[in-house]
């Protein structure tokens, strides 16, 4: 018989007692008794209420703090209080019992978003012995702005990304932009870099003097009169340094080429749009990606390799905050559409007709087993930049299901970051848009 039954027994034989002390005995047993079950009914319900007040105020104070970083004359304290109030019950009033009283303070000196909440949960059975509420009291608080943010955007812009694709590719990289830059950026908080990448990447004639690169100067060809320049286009350094970011005593080596529209062309093989340096100018970051263009092979560990480099403090690239920065979060988004295509491989004297001794040592040129090569490269890559506590987010862009390149991609990501499939133009947007919104809560709740 259940403890309800019993209780009714009780109150039964009590009514039935026609003698004083058989009254007080019944008396005595079930008060106890009725106190006791309710409490763990009334106690139960206080656990959740809790429970739930904690997780409302969490999100109201998340909330509010995402609605008074894009706009600061926001009425932070009303988000808060509409919040919790939809979610669990309104300010000042009995709810099922539970009377809530919200505060507000206004943001401290020192950047900090406080609230609270104050409920008081009615019994329904300990009143029998006195107790007629459990206090309950919550709180929450957040920074301004939370932590900084640094991400690139590493961007396929080889032949095949070409017509539509590249079009929605640069609508989905500006949107995220957007969310993460909803004004005109500028207070340094949150800065985004671009890497757009081929069979090359472009890192823009003026690093020509840096130090860690080694540029030959522009020079003619004694045997066949062809004029080599360089257009920004780097090659990639003797394994295992070309899969991190150290060392730059070693340098990385310019690649030479012929003027655009002729033979051994930049045009095809390195994407005209240079790498945009970490910035917190929206236009700067959004002009780059309007200047995107789709055109050449594909070598994703050369993307790869520069998006490490712009994030890092290490030259040429050294914008990035040192890793060892504990209110910084470091970011890579990778994009790509296809396979491997390119492989390093290292010039010698007369193996090709691109004059080696006078172009430096390195090169990507296509083989047949070019992905056999590239691929473990760009796996090497995720895992030592990932070792750097570093988040990859990653985005197969129709590619087919169970191909070595999407399982490539799902292996990149992590730290945090998503491997995105997208099949479609809307499934990249979505991708696009799903990564910006996941950064920003990142970045508000830390």
């Amino acid at each position: 018989m259940s403890i309800f039954g019993k209780a009714k027994q009780f109150l039964q034989r009590f009514k039935r007692a026609q003698r004083g002390t058989t009254a007080i005995i019944f008396g005595i047993t079930v008060i106890p008794l009725l106190a006791f079950s309710g409490g763990v009914v009334d106690y139960g319900r206080a656990v959740k209420t809790k429970s739930q007040l904690t997780m409302a105020l969490d999100g109201a104070i998340l909330a509010a703090m995402k609605e008074y970083s894009l706009d600061v004359s926001t009425d932070y304290k009303q988000v808060i209080r509409d919040f919790i109030n939809n979610n669990i019950g309104e300010d000042g009033k009995s709810y099922h019992g539970l009377e809530l009283a919200i505060s507000v303070p206004d943001i401290s000196d020192n950047g900090e978003m406080k609230a609270s909440v104050e409920a008081s949960v009615k019994t329904h059975f300990l009143g029998f012995v006195g107790f007629n509420k459990f206090d309950i009291n919550v709180g929450a608080a957040v920074m301004v702005g939370g932590k900084d943010l640094e991400v690139v955007l590493v961007l396929d812009n080889t032949g095949s990304m070409g017509g539509s694709k590249i079009t929605s590719l640069k609508d989905s990289a500006a949107n995220l932009v957007d969310i993460l830059m909803p004004d005109s950026g500028g207070d340094g908080r949150v800065k985004v870099a671009l890497v757009p990448f081929a069979e090359y990447v472009n890192i823009g004639m003026a690093k020509r003097n840096e130090p860690g690169l080694e540029i030959p100067a522009d020079y003619t060809h004694s045997g066949s009169g062809n004029a080599y320049k360089w257009y920004g286009c780097m090659g990639s350094r003797n394994h295992p340094l070309n899969v991190k970011d150290e060392a730059y005593g070693t340098k990385v080596p310019g690649i030479m080429m012929v003027p655009f529209g002729y033979g051994d062309s930049a045009s095809w093989r390195c994407p005209e749009a240079p790498i945009v340096e970490l910035t917190d100018s929206k236009t700067l970051i959004t002009n780059g990606i309007a200047d995107m263009n789709a055109a050449g092979w594909t070598y994703i560990p050369g993307g790869l390799a520069w998006g490490w480099r712009v994030l890092s403090n290490e030259a040429p690239f050294t914008s990035g905050v040192p890793d060892s920065e504990p209110d910084t979060t470091k970011v890579i988004v990778l994009m790509t559409d296809g396979e491997n295509t390119r492989a390093p491989e290292k010039w010698t004297n007369g193996a090709t007709a691109k004059h080696s001794t006078e172009v430096w040592g390195h090169s990507i040129r296509y083989t047949e087993g070019a992905a056999a090569i590239s691929d473990p490269l760009t796996a090497e890559l995720c895992e030592n930049i990932k070792a750097k506590e570093i988040i990859i987010f990653t985005i197969a862009f129709e590619i087919p299901d169970g191909s070595p390149v999407e399982n490539l991609m799902r292996n990149c990501a992590g730290n945090g970051g998503l491997f995105f499939d997208a099949d479609d133009s809307t499934q990249l947007g979505n991708a696009f848009k799903q990564i910006g919104l996941s950064l920003l809560n990142m970045r508000l709740s830390q």
